[in-house]
């Protein structure tokens, strides 16, 4: 059922700006950490809970290399203190706090309702009331900053076979309709990886928990779909087109930043990303 391995990937349907974005919940690594592209860690200059926060609601965009329409990094002291590309009168400390506190147009962008939590936003809030002052914590990290690998260290190896758990990684939904495969209904497809450049065939993660992918259509209609033991999903239930996704995993949430046209994830969701996406959907 899932893509054939000869198939070409077209990102037809991907939208500028389709990264999945860590909303809710504690970041996976304590955000205590920052990855330089060099794959060492750098002092940040940070107070450590100012740099969990960032980590949590901040650099999946606006990391090393800023992604979706993200101006400007937000990883150091001098990041959060340099003055505001939007309102250079005002640092990048104060118009994060601002716009993590605008109802019209929030950021992270408000998507299903998840939104940062006031608890996050108290601790910002603290630190720009206090002067910015500096911290010894190694900095928030960049999700996306990480080698190819395949975490699992294990792969699909039994070809074309029709099994939910095939080709994890690859765009099904585009292979099967070149012609190469059986008939292919389904609407939406993809795979969970637990980090962002993960090679084709790579087995994904089922998790230690299940991992919902929650697809709301244009028309409000829901669908939550569980990833299987490999990290692939999918679903052959019509759906309204633009959706909005979000990963969800023991309360923590990761979602898209755009609405988007097409339900074959993998397309754009590449190993190195492809059509603005970063890389792989990744648990939260």
């Amino acid at each position: 059922m899932f893509g054939l391995v000869i198939c070409s990937v077209t990102a037809a349907g991907c939208n500028d700006g389709e990264d999945w974005r860590g909303l809710a919940g504690p970041p996976r690594d304590s955000g205590t950490s920052s990855s330089q592209h060099d794959g060492s860690v750098a002092a940040s200059g940070l107070p450590c809970d100012v740099a969990t926060v960032l980590s949590t609601h901040c650099t999946t965009c606006h990391g090393a290399t800023p992604i979706g329409g993200a101006p400007q990094s937000l990883l150091t002291y001098a990041d959060l203190t340099g003055p505001s590309i939007s309102d250079p009168a005002v640092s990048n400390a104060v118009m994060s706090l601002m716009r993590m506190q605008d109802a019209t147009a929030p950021m992270p962008p408000s998507t299903r309702g998840v939104t940062v939590p006031a608890a996050d936003i108290a601790v910002l809030q603290a630190w720009v009331d206090a002067g910015t002052p500096r911290g010894d914590c190694a900095g928030p990290t960049d999700p996306y900053n990480t080698p190819v690998m395949c975490t699992s260290g294990t792969y699909w190896r039994l070809g074309d076979h029709g099994q939910e758990e095939m080709h994890p990684g690859l765009a099904c939904i585009n292979c099967h309709s070149l012609g190469e495969g059986p008939d292919f209904p389904q609407t939406i497809a993809g795979t969970v990886y637990p980090s962002a450049h993960e090679p084709n065939d790579c087995n994904g993660t089922g998790g230690t928990s299940p991992i919902v992918v929650e697809i709301t259509g244009f028309d409000g209609t829901v669908q939550r779909l569980t990833a299987d033991s490999v990290g692939n999903f999918m679903s052959d239930v019509p759906v309204a087109l633009p959706y909005t996704a979000v990963v969800h995993y023991e309360g923590r949430t990761r979602a898209m930043t755009a609405s988007q046209n097409s339900g074959d994830c993998n397309s754009c969701h590449t190993e190195s990303g492809a059509s603005s996406a970063p890389g792989r959907i990744m648990l939260p």
